[in-house]
């Protein structure tokens, strides 16, 4: 009882009873209005990085956030750009469109939350246009037409990834999700407008958790739209996730595996994401 009691008055102070969410939905749209995007918007990649403190094998670290990159670059519409928020600066690809925000956050256990709060404010900043903003975790591979689906379609509201696929590597499996969202946080991108005003932020800041997002946007009268096509790979089993930090991957990749793609598909999947298995483990 008491513990219930103590998480209502949390929620009280910190704005989160749906009443309080309610309100923050109709002021944020009562100040910018209804989107009108422009013709020419960017898809913006917000990527925290963890530290080379914090990693077990930090060369592992940029191995898996150059594959990442590496997807961003084989995209058909090139009209995207990466900010990566970190203490320790990687190798990064000669490419402006790359850029690398260096933090003095502490780099404690669970910081992913102040990294993501630093590029919100560190973005919004930085750009004067609009754009479909999505969280992007330095592991995961993106479907090389997602951006030109994105860019076309440019609904002003924003795109979810509900379906894609999990990869385990140590196993080297892979497996189709149709709640993908559920599984992994590199699963949307939602409208965002820096050509007038910053308010914007206070709509990502509430964007905690990926499960959570679809259902904030559509609170904020945004549903995001499925994108028609599996886009996005979820990797897990090197060593370097968040998830698996937390002791908590194991019985999921032992649950998964067992529906896993046959071994001719896992490859034709890898390489329609212009990936092997050799570049991934």
């Amino acid at each position: 009882m008491l513990s219930k009691i103590l998480k209502s008055l949390d929620n009280i102070r910190f704005g989160k009873t749906d009443f309080q969410m309610q309100m923050k939905a109709r002021a944020f749209n009562r100040r910018v209005g209804t989107p009108v995007p422009s013709e020419t918007p960017l898809v913006i990649f917000a990527m925290p990085l963890v530290s080379r403190r914090r990693s077990e094998d930090w060369d592992r670290v940029q191995a898996n956030l150059a594959t990442t990159l590496a997807s961003f670059m084989t995209q058909s519409d090139p009209n995207w750009t990466v900010y990566i928020c970190g203490r320790d600066r990687p190798a990064l690809p000669d490419d402006d469109r790359v850029h690398f925000i260096e933090t003095n956050i502490s780099d404690k256990f669970y910081d992913k939350g102040d990294k993501r709060r630093a590029l919100i404010s560190h973005i919004a900043g930085d750009l004067k246009r609009d754009g479909y903003y999505m969280q992007f975790d330095a592991d995961d591979i993106l479907h090389p037409k997602f951006v030109e689906h994105v860019l076309a379609d440019n609904n002003g509201r924003g795109y979810l990834i509900d379906t894609g696929y999990f990869i385990a590597l140590a196993e080297q499996r892979v497996v189709a999700l149709d709640n993908f969202n559920a599984f992994c946080g590199s699963c949307a991108a939602v409208y965002v407008d820096f050509r007038t005003h910053k308010t914007y932020t206070k709509f990502l800041s509430q964007h905690r958790s990926h499960t959570q997002i679809a259902a904030y946007c559509t609170l904020y009268e945004r549903p995001l739209s499925a994108v028609p096509f599996k886009a996005a790979l979820y990797l897990t089993g090197h060593g370097e996730n968040m998830y698996g930090r937390r002791g908590l991957l194991s019985d999921r990749t032992k649950t998964l595996v067992e529906v896993a793609l046959s071994e001719d598909d896992a490859k034709a999947t890898l390489k329609e994401f212009s990936v092997s298995w050799a570049d991934l483990v």
